[in-house]
């Protein structure tokens, strides 16, 4: 069964340009025809199809139409109307037909927004088979994106306020006579609700009777009753705030519960980078100049966005990347690890990459199987952790290095040291990680690691300057994490159907990828001193 057929052009076409169009679209339509695309929509069809009222558009002619206008820029839902309205090549996917944006919107929100990994997958990897892409260099890369909230319309998570209260709630309990209630825990408003209402009934208080106002007297149980209903009114707000901000937020926006409070490199505004506005963590993987997978989160770094990102890529194409390149804001211990334990060769750079590359923060330490040595040939030996010398992570070890007053590295070594007369140092370690680390680096300095760090420049960065820039995207126009998330799909389809589009012609996917040369070396890191002025203050 065909579900996106060749079109029968209903109108003259009035160039030799726009029969080109039309050729382009029709490979477009057996493209979407050949994803499998269409059993989706038909089944989401079958769901709705409740044979009332008049005949509705053709949902698989809606769907290449939306596509149709992402991959030309345009999200706005009246501008998609307008498309169908003016447009020529839009109208011949419509076969004539002008839905309404309200109508647009409601099948974005019936067919799309509950499948939309899976349309995306699937149109993806047609585009992958096509052309025959090789995709095992893949590359990550995140941006932060303006959500559609009011200015400075955020609320912060009252952890603080929620821990004065929980002290005032458990003082007045007190006085009250439940003293066994006195937990380190925070007390819960249900829990507190109960006991207010039994204390009310074993004092007899009709508590919607209690008088207030001026020369009104209370006594010592409708006080207590009155101020602890005040307090419960708090708590619920603490814990309902708390509740949509989850454990792993801080903030949140009253005209969009999803979005998080964060700073972006261009503010909507006042095109600025100095205060919070509400955005979207948004993250791409990419490879041959090809979106695989994105992804919306509510975390202002990218450290905890790097697994679940990996791991949607495995759950909808059966396998994790080969090689993966990232920036050093993706670099640390529990990514290292993962890598390790997938079999993902890393590409991924350090915190310190940047100093070790441009020589001027050199490797101050080395891990070997046998232990630690510093950059002056120092062996450290391991000690216990003190009152002093506090343990900082659960798999970290301790080690003393002496000598350090007729080293040559100490200016830097002990630069943060508030004593920098001692003859010795205690640094923390992580030894998995180092050597996790030290795998990165071979890896980086390699010529496929040269290779692969410069055509991240060229795939990631490329990708997310024509979204932004060429696509005029900058800010998300829906609210909701499955809506934000919907709408980042279809851009992100709209950007690998537009490559489509460009390459179809010459049946050649144009990748602009930077080869390695067969002389190239591998990279040496130079040291560079530090004048003498910094060596003096520090």
């Amino acid at each position: 069964m065909k579900y996106f057929s060749i079109k029968k052009t209903f109108f003259i076409a009035p160039s030799q340009k726009c029969n080109e169009e039309f050729k382009k679209i029709d490979k477009f339509m057996n493209l979407l025809e050949n994803s499998g695309v269409g059993k989706i929509i038909e089944s989401v069809k079958l769901k709705n199809n409740n044979c009332q009222g008049r005949i509705g558009y053709n949902p698989f002619n809606l769907f290449a139409m939306i596509i149709y206008c992402f991959s030309k820029f345009k999200a706005s839902l009246r501008d998609i109307e307008d498309k169908c309205l003016f447009d020529i090549r839009v109208s011949y996917i419509m076969e004539g037909e002008i839905p309404n944006f309200s109508t647009i919107c409601l099948f974005i929100n019936q067919y799309i927004v509950p499948y939309q990994y899976e349309i995306f997958t699937c149109i993806t990897k047609q585009i992958i088979k096509e052309f025959n892409l090789n995709t095992s260099d893949i590359y990550i890369d995140g941006t932060k994106i303006q959500a559609n909230a009011n200015k400075y319309n955020f609320v912060w998570k009252p952890v603080k306020f929620h821990k004065k209260l929980d002290v005032k709630i458990k003082t007045l309990l007190n006085k009250m006579g439940y003293n066994d209630l006195y937990t380190k825990e925070l007390i819960k408003s249900y829990d507190f609700n109960q006991i207010l209402k039994q204390y009310a009934h074993f004092n007899e208080i009709d508590i919607n009777n209690i008088p207030s106002g001026r020369g009104k007297r209370l006594t010592v149980e409708q006080r207590n009753y009155k101020t602890g209903y005040e307090y419960l009114v708090k708590l619920v707000e603490y814990e309902e705030k708390e509740k949509i901000c989850g454990n792993n937020r801080n903030s949140y926006f009253k005209t969009d519960h999803d979005a998080t409070a964060m700073v972006l490199k261009e503010d909507y505004y006042s095109k600025s980078s100095h205060d919070f506005h509400a955005g979207y963590n948004v993250q791409v993987l990419v490879s041959s100049l090809l979106i695989l997978m994105y992804g919306v989160f509510q975390d202002r770094s990218d450290f905890s966005t790097f697994i679940p990102m990996n791991d949607l890529y495995n759950k909808y194409y059966g396998e994790y990347p080969i090689n993966e390149c990232d920036d050093a804001g993706y670099g640390n211990y529990k990514n290292y690890k993962y890598m390790k334990e997938h079999n993902i060769n890393n590409y991924v750079k350090f915190q310190s990459w940047g100093g070790e590359s441009s020589g001027k923060s050199p490797q101050l330490f080395y891990v070997f199987d046998d232990g630690v040595m510093c950059l002056n040939t120092c062996i450290g030996e391991e000690i216990e952790f003190d009152n002093y010398h506090r343990k900082r992570n659960k798999n970290g070890k301790l080690y003393k290095f002496v000598g350090c007053n007729s080293c040559n590295y100490s200016y830097k070594c002990k630069a943060k040291l508030k004593n920098k007369d001692e003859d010795y140092r205690y640094i923390e370690l992580i030894p998995e990680y180092e050597l996790l680390k030290e795998e990165a680096r071979n890896n980086l300095q390699s010529p496929k690691g040269i290779e692969i760090r410069i055509n991240r420049s060229i795939q990631v960065e490329g990708t997310f300057g024509q979204i932004k820039n060429n696509m005029n995207y900058d800010r998300i126009r829906r609210r909701g994490l499955n809506k934000v998330s919907c709408e980042i799909m279809l851009m992100c389809l709209g950007v690998n159907v537009r490559r489509y589009f460009s390459s179809s012609i010459e049946n050649k996917f144009k990748s602009n990828c930077w080869n390695t040369p067969f002389t190239l070396q591998k990279e040496k890191f130079p040291y560079v001193k530090p004048k003498e002025k910094r060596l003096s203050n520090n």
